[in-house]
Parts: structure tokens; sequence; C-alpha cells
């Protein structure tokens, strides 16, 4: 009886890896929808920041809710402008990874994709972190929901 013959390991590393057509259209693409997205993130960002500043002025000397609107202006001040730097920031990544991979498809060079697909971890890496944080609060809020409830 015969064994099935198993394929021949692949004669290239990983490190021989060619991009062809069909995948320097779809980085192309994604380029350009990172570029995209890291303009509009950019702009939410600033957005945010000036929200915040709004919200801190607007609240100083209306006291309607009959709570410190001080208080209540400088805590949504400090929220919005979290998000604010974080969306700046995320558009800093979008941007490297959107520039650094059409760079690098023009002139064919392997430096600015490595640096491009650094950018994308970089970008995706933010969101994991964030994403688990706010996980983490939302099952905190929910434990404290559940607790308080009895």
């Amino acid at each position: 009886m015969q064994m099935p013959q198993t394929p021949p390991p692949p004669t290239g590393s990983l490190f021989q890896l060619n991009i062809d057509t069909n995948a320097h259209q779809t980085l192309r693409s994604a380029s350009s929808w990172s570029k995209v997205l890291g303009i509009i993130s950019l702009i939410l960002g600033i957005l945010f920041i000036f929200l915040g500043v709004l919200m801190k002025s607007a609240a100083n000397g209306n006291d309607r809710l009959g709570v410190d609107a001080a208080l209540l202006g400088n805590a949504g001040m400090v929220v919005y402008i979290i998000l604010g730097l974080v969306m700046i920031i995320s558009s800093a990544f979008s941007l490297n990874f959107g520039n650094k991979i059409s760079r690098a498809l023009r002139s064919n060079d392997q430096y600015s994709l490595a640096a491009g697909f650094a950018a994308a971890r970089n970008f995706f890496a933010l969101w994991a972190i964030l994403c688990i944080l706010f996980l983490l609060l939302f099952i905190l809020a929910v434990v404290q929901l559940a607790t308080t409830a009895r």
C-alpha cells in the first residue's frame, strides 16, 4: 500500500514574497482608504477638542441642573479632549500607513513597505487596546449595576 504523497515544502522563505498585481491593487486601494480615514479622523479629533472647550465655556455660570455646572463642564471637557487626542493619534497611524504604502508601491521600496505595515500594526494595536479598555469599563459598569440593584 502506497502512502499519499505530501506536497514538497515551499522553495522560498517568507522574506522572498512578491507582490503580484492583485496584491498591488489591494494595497493601493487600502492605502487610499487609509488616507481618507486618517483625514476624517483628524477632523473629528479637532472637532472633539473644540466641542470639549465649548462644553466647558457653556457650563460656566449655568447651574440649571442642580449640580456644580463648572465640575460637569470640566469633566465633559476632559472626556472630549481625550477622545479628540485618541482620534488624532489614530489618524496619524492611518495617514502613515497610507502614505508609506503608496510610496512603497510607487518606488518599489521595501523599507517604506515595512514601515507602512508597522504603521498599520500600530493603528490596529491602538484600537485593540481601546476596545479592551471599553469592554472592561462596560463589564465593571454592569457589575456595579447588578450589585446596586439588589
